[in-house]
């Protein structure tokens, strides 16, 4: 492995081509060794190096490469490899997805775990990465074909984030900066801090990363309904708030003479998204305004650890082993207070608008886009209120208040690894390990909805209430033709501070709306309301024979038994029943790889995998409404069984030296079981003929694509010119699956096309990167037919960072972040039929790293 310190801002490094190619290390081939210099250049020929020495198909980014992209968490760094995709959130990364595959359907690990998830508005597997700093990770390893001694439920591919371990030497680097989001019109600032070093055996590393920033969101929804085109209500919101992100990382090793040593790691990442959200609905189906005033504190912490060693035990052969634990918890912040801490929502409503220029197509009065014959463009919804319209605060009577609570917490307790590697012969590696985790997952929700009694005196106004204007009113949705339009017949609004002192003061005179609330009692909130229970096994066999200089085999086989055990509640026929649900399955997973090095400089590489996805934690939730009379079922699916896949792979790469590769592949995929919302007949509790509207195994369907990835410095032309490079990236993804209705559909969260492509210019001085990342549109949510399919449109980011070496240890850089104000765009059938469309604006960072020694 080659090692790059921390603080090579303008250290070179060595890099012996050939002798990685066969994996002797550079010593021993001194004739080729070239010394790199630069910023950028020394990352990407250290990423380069390892990729050429894996047995397997993988792409590797490092730690210093992570640090030149405006990249300020996990997901995001990963998002420029071949293949990667992310999905955001309020504009920044939050899952990882592997050639286009859903998040969950993909290992996205660190140090080799895959973690426990919580999330506001999921319940897959997928482990939202938002609040894990990038300043935290040493290197992330991404397997497109995975090994027999990782993870196999991993269809997609495997996302390994190592976190930082001990420097070589005594290393204290300080980085400092400011941020600022252009639509918040607000500053913040960033702080990373990272100490380490060796005292004889002993190495550790501790590193701390604090950012804080102001984001906004100007957004726009069309609510449809009825016929399910038309448009029932207008959503206009308006968002801002704070993010601060926290993380801590702490590694300790003490080194052996003979090459082993112990370990002991710790990580802490949260994140906390304190939001506060005007919105105005014009609910063209009721001829009212609503005026919505949401405030809340989204948080995510994630702790946890692991206690490893190596051990070498003569004659080659070793012995790992890792002991680990780790928790993730989701959960509201003290809003309104800290006894009702949710999703906190005061609504006042004005009535008798009279709308004017909707249709009545038999669905009542809606407004319709051009695409559907209505006179709505899609970036130009009318609000269509009377030109006489004002809104009155006294007019504006409360609704409701509503308290939407959510809490997860998903505990893996204890993890346990064990590996053991003997060579066989000088030609042939046998390796062979086992890993259990004991996971405990317990998620409770509630959507609380309260009125105001009559008894307690007349329906509180608006005008009752302190007002104010919306915070970044007069530029609302000035992206859009007639963005001022929408500002121009806002309401005044009421503070956070005032409607939360108002609410503990009346709490007494709220009613509950017990029909319109989702509680146990009536069924709506059983589906998201359990505890599980999870046992998983594993155990593997593999060998790595190198039969000769040019060919090496790594073949084996893995097996995952996994029990799964889910407590929850259902209502039959309005009285609550305690109910359990156990499931068990053997998954058996063999794969090979083979490289072939053509020559020196050149790898054709092939791989068949077995992988598998476990079914999703909300799907397997037994809980759920059962009624007599209408002979329906609706809620999760306990039975429901794995998803597998059979992975094909291929690809030839063709390295330039230490300068760069070029690398195309293909790979297929047989996907089997997929689990998609399903309604079906059966029996319920000796009842016959019941329609269950449930999760259920489908038929098998395909996906295949094709890859290309070019990474080169430019150091064969003149002059400066020879500073420049290129880093650029294309996947094509086509798949064929079809719905229980029989209906033929791609994969749901595919992208049919991802790409990148980066220029960059490093003289070894000053370093710049102008980067673009394209994700093409998928389908987020399968309807009754294909004009009724939710899509999340393409998206095209472009990113701009700037280094310059003041000294040999102090750097100063600079980054911006979606400079096209690039939004995102969900649709129904068609992009002209808008269901949700956000901007965020453009983002800055200025700052400063220093590596004091």
């Amino acid at each position: 492995m080659i090692a790059i310190g921390l603080g090579t801002s303008l250290g070179a490094i060595i890099v012996a081509g050939a002798a990685q190619a066969q994996g002797l290390p550079a010593e021993e081939n001194p004739a080729n060794e070239i010394v790199v210099t630069g910023t950028i250049v020394a990352s990407e020929m250290k990423s380069i190096a390892e990729q050429r020495r894996a047995d397997n198909i993988v792409n590797i980014l490092t730690a210093d490469g992570i640090g030149r992209l405006p990249d300020r968490n996990a997901a995001e760094a990963v998002q420029r490899l071949p293949g990667v995709s992310i999905e955001r959130d309020q504009g920044e990364g939050r899952f990882v997805a592997v050639r286009g595959l859903p998040s969950q359907w993909n290992s996205t690990l660190i140090n080799g775990n895959r973690l426990p998830t919580a999330e506001e508005e999921t319940t897959s597997r997928a482990t939202a990465f938002d609040f894990f700093p990038s300043e935290l990770i040493e290197q992330v390893v991404v397997a497109k074909a995975v090994t027999p001694d990782m993870e196999g439920d991993a269809i997609g591919g495997s996302v390994n984030f190592i976190t930082k371990t001990a420097p070589d030497k005594r290393t204290l680097q300080i980085t400092a900066g400011a941020n600022y989001s252009e639509k918040a019109d607000k500053p913040g600032f960033l702080a990373t801090a990272l100490y380490g070093n060796r005292i004889g055996r002993l190495g550790f590393v501790l590193t701390g990363s604090y950012y804080k920033r102001h984001w906004a969101t100007d957004n726009y929804e069309p609510r449809r309904g009825g016929d399910g085109i038309g448009i029932t209500r207008l959503e206009l919101r308006d968002y801002t708030g704070v993010r601060e992100t926290t993380g801590i990382n702490g590694a300790v090793e003490y080194a052996f003479d003979n090459g082993g040593k112990i370990y002991a790691r710790g990580t802490y990442g949260s994140l906390s998204d304190d939001e506060t959200h005007y919105k105005h609905r014009l609910n063209f189906a009721s001829n009212r305004v609503e005026v919505q005033h949401i405030f809340n504190t989204l948080i995510t912490e994630l702790s946890g650890g692991e206690l490893g060693g190596i051990h070498m035990l003569g004659g080659g052969a070793k012995f790992d082993w890792k002991v680990s634990h780790y928790e993730n918890l989701f959960r509201y912040g003290d809003t309104p207070d800290g006894q009702d801490n949710s999703y906190f929502v005061v609504r006042f409503d004005q009535r008798n608008v009279g709308y004017e220029g909707l249709e009545n197509r038999g669905s009542g009065n809606l407004a319709y886009n051009e695409i559907d014959g209505g006179t709505d463009p899609a970036n130009a919804i009318g609000n269509h209120l009377p030109s006489s319209f004002q809104m009155n605060p006294s007019l504006t009577r409360l609704a409701n208040v509503e308290l939407y609570k959510i809490r997860v917490k998903e505990t893996d307790r204890i993890v346990l690894e064990g590996n053991l590697t003997v060579p066989a012969s000088d030609t042939l590696t046998l390796k062979a390990g086992g890993k259990y985790r004991d996971k405990l997952r317990n998620a409770t929700f509630e959507d609380l909805f309260y009125t105001w009694n009559p008894a307690a005196g007349p329906v509180p106004t608006l005008a009752d209430f302190p007002l104010m204007n919306q915070p970044g009113r007069g530029g609302y949705l000035d992206e859009l033709p007639i963005g001022q339009q929408y500002a121009g017949q806002f309401s005044q609004v009421v503070s956070e501070q005032n409607l939360v002192d108002w609410y503990l003061a009346n709490r007494g005179n709220l009613v509950l709306d017990e029909a319109g609330s989702a509680t146990a009692q009536n069924g709506g909130a059983l589906g998201r309301t359990f505890k599980l229970y999870e046992k998983q096994a594993a155990g593997y066999v593999m060998g790595t024979w190198t039969p000769s200089d040019a060919l090496t085999l790594l073949g084996g086989v893995r097996i995952e038994y996994t029990k799964t055990t889910v407590d929850g509640q259902v209502l039959v026929n309005g009285a609550l029943e305690n109910t359990r649900s156990s499931n068990d399955y053997l998954a058996i997973l063999p794969s090979l790889h083979a490289t072939l090095h053509l020559d020196g400089d050149t790898n054709l590489r092939a791989a068949v995998t077995r992988t598998f996805a476990r079914p999703d934690f909300g799907d397997l939730a037994p809980g759920g409404a059962f009624s007599e009379a209408d002979l329906e079922f609706s809620g999760g699916n306990p039975d429901l069984k794995p998803t597998y896949s059979w992975n094909g792979d291929l690809i030839v790469e063709h390295y330039f030296g230490n300068d760069g590769v070029i690398s195309a592949g293909a790979f297929y995929k047989r996907i089997s079981n997929p689990i998609y919302d399903s309604r079906r007949v059966g029996t319920y509790r000796g009842i016959d003929g019941v329609a269950f509207l449930t999760p259920a195994n489908g038929a098998a369907g395909d996906l295949y694509g094709f890859e290309f990835n070019v990474q080169r410095r430019l150091s064969f032309l003149p002059g400066l010119l020879s500073n420049l490079g290129v880093n650029a990236n294309y996947t094509l993804i086509r798949s064929k699956f079809t719905l229980p209705d029989g209906r033929g559909v791609r994969v749901p969260r595919q992208a049919d096309n991802l790409a990148n492509v980066a220029v960059y210019y490093d003289d070894g001085r000053f370093s710049t990167r102008l980067a673009m990342n394209y994700k093409g549109a998928y389908i987020e949510e399968y309807g009754a037919d294909a004009d009724s399919d939710s899509y999340y449109g393409a998206y095209t980011s472009l990113d701009l960072t700037v280094n310059f070496n003041v000294t040999e240890n102090v750097t100063v850089f600079g980054e911006a972040g979606n400079l096209t104000n690039q939004k995102l765009h969900y649709y129904l059938g068609h992009k002209e039929r808008p269901l949700q469309v956000e901007y965020y604006g453009p983002r800055f960072v200025l700052g400063v790293k220093a590596a004091i020694f």
